[in-house]
Parts: structure tokens; sequence; C-alpha cells
């Protein structure tokens, strides 16, 4: 079960990767094909569903939200590949923005004429609630409303009974699928939360995803690692909670020091309780390399003050950072730096072969759970940069320096490598502007998942 969102090339920034480009949709349907999988039409899904037999190699290419893309760009490519699929729609939204994010709220949305045409192209309609609200929690009669008024107004719009339904989010409770059973659907969809034939997983594609990354995520393993990582949206929704309550209950002082204890207590626990895996880490690093396993370098921190930051040593000693600092610096200026669905650095021969591996997993930046026991970080905060980083930001990022760096931050959980220089510092600035307790606990949360996800450190 594939799921997409948006596709071509992102008009602004793209924190949740939901634009897939088209070329790197063309290719991935190309690989599909190529590797043996089977396309599935709903009908041949549900087939399966019922006992059919059919190939262990069949996939069914979902697509949330009814975007324009879906029909300018998605469907021409799924029809000359003969691809079917399943479009998933917002009825109350028909024709307008994607307002429910505020990141994509200008974002527009497909008309009722061009909907109605999608079916003959292979493009199945479905349900995606009336207007894309987290269905948790409703009450009988805002069920009614996002169950079956939206599928009786997506017909009205469109001829089409829609026999699939789609949770926004990907979230669900019992009382949301029981409705969705009671009102005769065929099938329901969510994301990583496996629930039966009216909750069936789906795997996300992204925009960042690169080929041997979607290649990953058609493998059992990646599975696995979803459903677990999926099991965070209770955790999000208990935060979300607390927040609610946090919200104005501290300020100033009293944030200051309750974050500060959070920090030395979260940080001292997993300080003692990962030290087996980090000497696991340094024996790694000084095998396969000489040098130091930890890399200390100087940063800026509060207030444009420098201190020591520790990380796993990643590189071989002794390397230039000039195409780095020249990367940056066209970044700043404005273009345009992402390759294959990233802004790194692409070849970096300084970097070991265990140094990749600890990129890409983060786990390289688990020394610096060190600074933030010691004070010169936070758990939460903006990346901390190079002093040569900082000179060259424009002046009106500057409020960046007004908290401490953190260990995560908003630009780790919207995309990471994904984004460039000035999206990551426009984050940033909105984080501090933002910035509550209960925020940063939202963004604690979200970056297990977002760590799952893949992307790692730049």
């Amino acid at each position: 079960m594939l799921m997409y969102h948006y596709f071509g090339e992102a008009p602004g920034a793209d924190p949740e990767q939901l634009f897939v480009r088209e070329e790197a949709f063309a290719a991935q349907l190309r690989h599909l094909r190529r590797s043996g999988w089977h396309a599935l039409t709903l009908d041949e899904y549900l087939a399966a569903l019922d006992g059919a037999p059919t190939p262990r190699r069949s996939y069914l290419v979902t697509i949330d939200d009814a975007h324009e893309s879906a029909w300018k760009i998605a469907a021409p490519v799924l029809q000359a590949a003969q691809v079917p699929s399943v479009l998933f729609v917002c009825p109350d939204r028909i024709g307008g923005r994607a307002e429910w994010t505020d990141a994509y709220a200008d974002e527009p949305l497909l008309a009722g004429g061009e909907l109605t045409a999608l079916p003959r192209m292979g493009m199945e309609l479905g349900v995606h609630s009336a207007d894309h609200t987290r269905m948790v929690g409703m009450d009988g009669a805002e069920l009614h409303r996002h169950v079956v008024e939206a599928r009786d107004r997506l017909e009205e719009a469109t001829g089409v009974r829609a026999r699939s339904f789609a949770y926004p989010y990907g979230t669900h409770d019992p009382g949301s699928r029981a409705a969705v059973a009671g009102a005769g659907y065929d099938v329901a969809f969510a994301v990583a939360r496996e629930h039966g034939r009216f909750a069936v997983d789906r795997v996300f594609v992204r925009s960042g995803d690169s080929l041997l990354r979607f290649r990953f995520k058609l493998s059992t393993a990646y599975r696995v690692i979803s459903r677990v990582g999926g099991r965070a949206w209770r955790l999000r929704h208990a935060v979300r909670g607390i927040g609610a309550r946090l919200r104005g209950a501290a300020s100033g002082g009293a944030a200051a020091t309750v974050r500060r204890l959070v920090d030395v207590a979260v940080s001292a626990v997993a300080l003692a309780a990962l030290a087996l895996p980090m000497l696991v880490i340094a024996a790694a690093i000084r095998i396969e390399s000489r040098g130091p396993a930890l890399f200390r370098q100087q940063r800026v921190g509060l207030r444009r003050r420098p201190f020591e930051m520790l990380k796993f040593r990643t590189m071989r000693p002794g390397g230039d950072d000039s195409a780095l600092r020249e990367l940056i610096a066209r970044e700043l200026q404005g273009e345009d730096t992402v390759v294959d669905g990233s802004s790194k650095l692409v070849g970096d021969t300084r970097i070991t072969r265990v140094g990749r591996f600890l990129r890409r997993t983060s786990l390289d930046e688990l020394p610096q759970l060190i600074n933030v026991l010691r004070g010169d970080m936070t758990l939460v905060g903006p990346r901390p940069c190079l002093e040569w980083e900082a000179e060259m930001f424009p002046a009106e990022y500057a409020a960046r320096f007004d908290v401490p760096p953190g260990l995560t931050g908003l630009w780790q959980v919207s995309g990471r490598s994904a984004l460039g220089t000035l999206d990551m510092l426009r984050l940033d600035v909105r984080y501090v502007q933002e910035r509550t307790l209960a925020r940063d606990l939202e963004i604690l949360a979200r970056t297990v998942p977002a760590l799952l996800g893949g992307g790692g450190s730049r």
C-alpha cells in the first residue's frame, strides 16, 4: 500500500516532504514494474482481502487530499504506466485550499469537474473525511458527517459512490473504525497503525526518498519499523494534552527552570542507558580509521557565545570543508541545491563507512547529550551552527541565537536534509517565536518517528 500526497516541484518550503517530483514518481513506477511488482486495482485488492490468490509482490497506489497535482501530474503518469490508483477526497474542500495545515494552506485542491474525469483515467475516488479533520474522539453526529454525509456529498459532486475511506493523518480509534464499517465502505486505510480491514496501513512515500530508500520502504523490515514508529501517535496525543495544560502555566523564569530540570534528567538517564552502545560505536570508529572517537568543534550557542560541541567522529582527520562552505553560501543566495530529494553535500569523500551509517541514523549526535547535561545545549532548539556559518547568516535570522541550540528541533522534524539553509533558518525563527513548553514536548514526540523515517545529519 503506497501513499502519496502532492506531485511536482514544491512552490516553497516542503516541511512534511509531500511534493514528490514527477521524474521521481515515474522512476518509482518503473522500478516496481522492472522488479516484478503487480499493480492492483481496488477490486483486485478487495478480492485479496477476501482471500483471492494474489501475486506476493503486489501494490496499490493511493493518493490523499486531492491536490491539483493529482490531476495535472500523477494521473497522466499513472495512466501512461497503466497503473490504477485511488484518490481520497475531502468533499467539503472540493475546489478549495488545503487550509487544514499552515505550511500548505494555499495549495489548491481539485474542483468537481476535474474529479469527475479522473475515474476514466484509472483513478478511483474515495473519501478522506468531510474536511480533513482528525478522526479520534468524535461523537456519533461528527462521525456521521465525516463518514456518511461526506460520501453523499462526493457522489453529488462527481457521480461516484465511494467504496474506500482514508483517515486524515492516518489516525483512528474504535469509534471511527466502527462508523466506517457500519456505513458500508469496503475498506479503510490508515498509516502505520494496522487494525484489520478498516485500518489497513500504508507506506508514506516522501519527496526526500531516494530510489534506494523507496526500495527499502517496500521491504518487510520497513513495515515492522513503520508500525513501531506509528505507535508514537499515542505519545503525540498525550503530549498535546499535557501541552494544553502547560500552555500559559509556565513562562519566563519558571519555564526556563522547568526546561533545565528536564534537560538534566533526560540527558543523565539517556547517557546511563546508552553507555554500552556508545562504547561500541567509539570502538567501531577507532577500528576503521586512526584518530579519536569523539570530534570536538567550536559551535555558536546562546547569544552567540562559543562552546565546544561533542559528536562521534564521522570523517577522516584533516579534511577540507570548502565544498560545504560553498554549498551553504549558494543556499543563502537562494539557489536550489536539492539533489535526489536531499540538500546534503553529495559525494563527500571525507566521510568514513562507519560515519556514513552514524550520520544516516543520527547516532553521531549522541555525545551531544553531554552538552545538554553541561548546559551548553538544550533538548529542543535550533541546530548549533559553526562560527563561519553564523557570520554568513542574514541579519533577519538573528533571533535564532536568542535561545540555546538544541539536540533536536523544528528543522529536524520538518524534513531536515531535504531542506536548505534558508528553510532551516526560517524554521528556527518560527520556533523562537512560538517557543513554549508544550511546543518543545510536541517536537520531542515527533523526533523518534522522524529518525525512523531516515534523513540523517548534514
